[in-house]
């Protein structure tokens, strides 16, 4: 029983904390002056976020309750099936988390090294320009 309320307190306490910081995380990406796309995956990401963190609190309520529940076969299956189901969804918000935020960060790293890929090209058609300019000097030379 010490072990169940343990449990779920530690649940619950995690819960709290991953509230507040995906909280925190959406206060600073809520800017008026940000990129819209940016903004956008911040909110979704927010919003998946909030709702596993919701649902370890469920979690740590149901781990709670357990010392309550009836020990008929129905009443534990109904509790075990919930408990099941709720720990299969938060995984798999999880992976929908994993999979949006890889995709995400990839286009953006496209988009970085796509700019800096035209940054370079610019700054080497400078060299060659002023090459050229250069080596007109020196080719009367030699």
């Amino acid at each position: 029983m010490i072990a169940t309320s343990l449990l779920s307190l530690v649940l619950l306490a995690l819960a709290g904390v991953l509230f507040d910081a995906h909280r925190r995380d959406w206060r600073r990406a809520d800017q008026p002056d940000e990129d819209p796309a940016a903004h956008r995956f911040a909110r979704s990401r927010f919003h998946r976020r909030r709702l596993a963190t919701g649902v370890i609190a469920v979690l740590g309520v149901l781990v709670a309750i357990w010392p309550i529940v009836p020990r008929e076969p129905t009443s534990v299956l109904v509790y075990l099936v919930a408990l099941c189901g709720l720990t299969l969804a938060l995984i798999a918000f999880a992976a929908t988390d994993a999979w949006a935020s890889g995709k995400y960060y990839q286009g953006e790293s496209r988009r970085r090294l796509a700019e800096h890929a035209t940054q370079l090209r610019e700054a080497i058609d400078q060299r060659r320009l002023a090459g050229e300019v250069a080596g007109d000097s020196e080719a009367g030379r030699v």
